[in-house]
């Protein structure tokens, strides 16, 4: 379970990112994070993989308060979760399969083992064909597609995805959602910032709306507005 309690981001400027939010989301559960650009998803989004610490409150994954975490096992913390950019984040003068590959080979595990997981992986995506392939040779849909990948190739009970189809067209960004549900429908977790109103409208998920950091609305089943 993840539960925000009263978590509050401000920042040098007097700037409020978050306020007072609380929240609890559920193992298994498809959650929308909505709202408009400045209104603190992103925010929300890095204090989940602890990129941001929250300036009050507290943020418990698993029944961890993370920000108490020592700056060591900060790595420990993001091997238990996929993480999905808007910009893919790939490595450009690497494959694809050495791309998704890279997160599991310091892991200690056989060369066996990590092809059965990155080509399960890629599986999930439908890419395999596409395992030698550079980044540069692929479209946008595709990057997204391996950086997907790459996210579930450890088996992460928990997905988060920041505007993951902001650079993509309507057609590969309704693939790339059919394929966040797909990993959902496995039971993973997954929660997704996203200003792509036909999106959130058609897959009817949990929408969380956030307005100037406050949490001004929750509804299951729900649509963008």
């Amino acid at each position: 379970m993840i539960q925000l309690r009263s978590v509050t981001k401000k920042y040098k400027n007097n700037k409020y990112a978050l306020k007072n939010v609380n929240l609890d989301i559920q193992p298994g559960e498809f959650v929308f994070v909505v709202g408009k650009s400045g209104a603190g998803k992103s925010t929300l989004m890095k204090l989940l993989y602890r990129e941001e610490l929250p300036s009050s409150g507290t943020v418990i994954i698993g029944g961890i308060n993370i920000a108490n975490l020592p700056n060591d096992k900060v790595p420990s913390l993001r091997r238990c979760m996929g993480i999905v950019f808007q910009d893919y984040k790939l490595l450009q003068n690497q494959s694809v399969y050495d791309n998704i590959a890279y997160v599991i080979r310091t892991m200690g595990i056989s060369s066996k083992e990590i092809n059965a997981r990155v080509t399960g992986a890629l599986k999930v995506v439908g890419l395999l064909d596409k395992m030698k392939a550079k980044p540069t040779e692929l479209s946008g849909g595709e990057q997204q597609r391996v950086s997907i990948a790459r996210a579930i190739v450890n088996g992460p009970p928990l997905l988060i995805a920041d505007e993951p189809t902001g650079n993509l067209d309507p057609k590969n960004s309704l693939e790339i959602m059919q394929i966040l549900d797909q990993i959902n429908q496995k039971g993973i977790t997954v929660i997704i910032s996203t200003h792509d109103k036909s999106m959130v409208d058609y897959f009817r998920k949990r929408v969380i709306t956030l307005d100037s950091g406050e949490v001004i609305r929750d509804v299951q089943a729900g649509t963008y507005a």
